[in-house]
């Protein structure tokens, strides 16, 4: 080697270690409490907050750190700093924003050069924490630096360590008040282990309500997600362990709030890794637990938990969650959570979850998404195969025994339509798109309804069920319900189409219809307004129209009907008989909420009821008249009309005694009804086009009587497979 290259090489090793050394030796001797305002600012313009070092600054130099794989070359400065203040923005309630004793930091010396504060890891000790919320979401916890961005410092943050403190929560959107003590755990808790006692109160209170065997569904399904990601090689590192638990006091929406849990040790950020959290809480009469991690506070994918929920009402759930769900009775529910929760744009996925409502169980996985703007939305399938129809009462604000709510207000005293006013509020603070299957609805041991399917909607506060499908009394119903909360007060359009329902179905427990034979089909057709079901219903305009053909009915109940004395003590004395039945139909107009009758007639081969009067939906009232028409020989026939009268709670059947006395016919009204039962045959048969012909006699005796239908274009029944209806047998 020349001695010029020589020289040149040792004066660059030189300059290579004195540089350094240099610099350590200045760091080492420097007094950095007088570089403090300088510190300060620099920080300061980072973070865009004030920030104020009170006590000692430490500054010391090294070459190489201690990593998790061993020592690794990295030039900077071991940074420490006691009683350390960050300030709050103005508008916030508390001064600070952090109060911490001291703060140990690790600080690159390379990036410096290009203004970007590189910290790989933070120690806080003793923090004391305020996190506040503005209704307008804006927070505490967001920094942002005043300067323009060219010439601002960039904060690149690795790791949090923990230490001991205590968190002040604030959140206006929720009205939430919230006090948090930290503090360190005797000696770690691997993620995952089992603690004797350990157990949440929720989850084992909730794993009672819907079954181990759902709780044990969720867990293999979380083993089948493992299994697929380390087939596809996405695996999860392991969380660290517990290392701090804490306790929660405070009050949301005026409910108090308690709560007690554990968490890690290090936050990653820049290299996110599992952070385990655990949880316990209780809002109001709700309890929550929660168990799993966070996997990354940067990316869409931030928590991965499994979560149980128990509480009296599901409506409860909007003042915590933000999440509008409809009013029910008390429930649990055990599912996992996943997705990412921030402000302005959240995607979370319940998924794989079991829920018990009332007596109900449901199942399924749904999806809630908020993004800017926008109103956030609720997406996803439900599915039941058990379903009581009393916990269905309390979603359309039906008064339940033994489920109402604490604080609702009990209905009016004889009321039977559901009088709880819509929270149109709560509709109109997000959309919904639902579908809900439901295997079997029981009303009771003797009607259960089957296959319900429907798609539940909520668009900018009009919430459809279309369409609403089920089977019932061995037939089907086909309906829609549409109330669009925009108007004020909301407006509701309902229709129903139903047809093959089996007569000695949906009368099991009546005398005399429980073993009667024949298909009930109809049509429902209303619209009203009001800020509540019963409201709707009591303005409504529309119609009802029914029909049954080709069945058969107790004969000693049809005797009963027409008074026919004697006749009613020979039917019981020989035994009760099976007659046909030729047609019954029924058909109403309603106007603002009053039921009128256009025809209501039973006709079998021994006897024709016909029927007039009123329903009055507004005041739940009944007053209907039977005018019974005998066929044949009766002995002894007072053939007088019936009263049907009362509210729809409690219904009182008594005789006409004027005409009781005056023995008039039970032709009374036959004669209006042949133009109504001409309309509705074609329109609303149970089966085919061979059982509407069976209301063909009817219709010509009321012909004979004077009355002509009149001229109207008639709808031709649609063309079934069906085989044709058989002949009756005759009595």
């Amino acid at each position: 080697m020349r001695p010029r290259v020589r020289r040149i090489l040792i004066i660059v090793i030189a300059i290579l270690v004195a540089v350094p050394l240099a610099l350590a030796i200045f760091i080492a001797t420097y007094d950095w409490n007088g570089a403090k305002p300088r510190v300060e600012e620099h920080a300061s313009k980072a973070l865009g907050r004030a920030i104020a070092i009170g006590g000692d600054l430490e500054v010391n130099w090294h070459w190489r750190v201690q990593r998790e794989d061993g020592m690794t070359f990295s030039p900077g400065f071991d940074v420490s700093a006691s009683d350390v203040r960050i300030d709050n923005p103005d508008w916030a309630k508390r001064k600070r924003f952090a109060e911490i004793e001291a703060v140990d930091a690790e600080l690159r010396l390379l990036p410096l050069l290009a203004k970007r504060l590189d910290i790989p890891s933070v120690r806080l000790v003793k923090p004391a924490i305020d996190l506040e919320q503005r209704k307008d979401a804006s927070n505490t916890w967001t920094f942002a630096s005043g300067d323009d961005q060219s010439s601002a410092w960039k904060l690149d943050l690795g790791e949090i360590a923990f230490g001991s403190g205590e968190v002040w929560v604030s959140d206006a959107q929720r009205a939430l008040d919230l006090h948090v003590d930290i503090t360190a755990l005797d000696a770690p808790i691997p993620f995952g282990q089992r603690v004797e006692g350990d157990d949440p109160s929720t989850q084992r209170e909730v794993i009672r309500r819907v079954g181990r065997a759902a709780a044990e569904r969720l867990r293999k399904a979380a083993e089948a997600r493992n299994e697929r990601r380390e087939k596809s090689g996405r695996t999860r590192p392991e969380p660290g362990p517990y290392a701090f638990s804490w306790k929660a006091t405070g009050t949301m929406h005026g409910e108090k709030v308690t709560g007690d849990g554990r968490f890690g040790a290090v936050l990653s950020i820049r290299d996110p890794k599992p952070f385990p959290v655990r949880a316990d809480l209780s809002v109001g009469g709700t309890d929550i637990a929660l168990a799993g991690v966070i996997t990354d506070p940067t990316s869409p994918d931030a928590i991965d938990m499994r979560l149980w929920i128990t509480g009296p009402n599901l409506k409860d759930l909007y003042a915590i969650t933000g999440i509008a769900l409809p009013n029910t009775p008390p429930y649990a529910t055990v599912g996992r959570l996943a997705g990412h929760f921030r402000p302005h744009r959240s995607a979370l996925r319940y998924q794989d979850f079991t829920a018990r409502v009332g007596g109900s169980d449901l199942a399924g996985s749904l999806t809630y998404r908020s993004e800017g703007e926008a109103r956030p939305s609720l997406t996803g399938d439900v599915e039941s195969t058990l379903l009581q129809f009393r916990d269905l009462g309390t979603l359309i604000g039906a008064d339940v025994p033994g489920e109402r709510a604490e604080g609702d207000t009990p209905p009016p005293a004889g009321r039977v339509l559901p009088v709880a006013p819509f929270d149109v509020e709560h509709w109109k603070a997000m959309d919904a798109d639902v579908h809900f299957t439901g295997k079997r609805v029981v009303r009771d041991r003797d009607l259960p309804i089957s296959d319900v399917e429907t798609r539940i909607r909520m668009q900018n506060a009009v919430l459809t069920l279309d369409p609403l499908t089920f089977g019932m009394a061995g037939g089907s119903v086909k309906s829609s319900i549409r109330i669009d909360a925009n108007a004020n007060p909301p407006q509701g359009k309902a229709s129903l189409e139903a047809g093959g329902l089996e007569l000695k179905r949906l009368f099991e427990k009546v005398n005399g219809l429980s073993d009667s034979l024949g298909k009930v089909g109809g049509d429902v057709k209303l619209a009203g307004h009001g800020k509540s079901l019963a409201a709707i219903l009591g303005t409504s305009d529309g119609a009802l129209r029914f029909l049954m053909t080709d069945g058969r009915v107790s004969e000693t109940l049809m005797e009963e009907a027409g008074l026919n004395i004697a006749n009613i003590a020979i039917s019981k004395m020989k035994g009760d008989q099976q007659i046909a039945i030729d047609c019954a139909a029924a058909a109403f107009t309603v106007k603002d909420g009053l039921a009128k009758s256009d025809l209501f007639v039973f006709d079998t081969e021994n006897a024709m009821i016909s029927i007039d009067g009123t329903i009055n939906l507004g005041d739940e009232r009944v007053d209907l008249t039977l005018h019974p028409q005998t066929k044949g020989l009766r002995l002894f026939s007072l053939r007088s009309p019936l009263h049907v009268e009362g509210s729809f709670e409690h219904l009182d059947v008594s005789v006409d005694k004027k005409m009781l006395l005056a023995r008039g016919g039970g032709a009374i009204g036959l004669a209006i009804i042949a133009t109504p039962l001409a309309a509705i045959i074609p329109l609303v048969a149970p089966g085919g086009e061979e059982e509407a012909k069976s209301c063909a006699p009817l219709a010509q005796e009321l012909r004979s009587k004077g009355v002509k239908p009149e001229s109207q274009p008639v709808k031709t029944p649609a063309k079934t497979t069906k085989p044709p209806a058989k002949k009756r047998a005759k009595d």
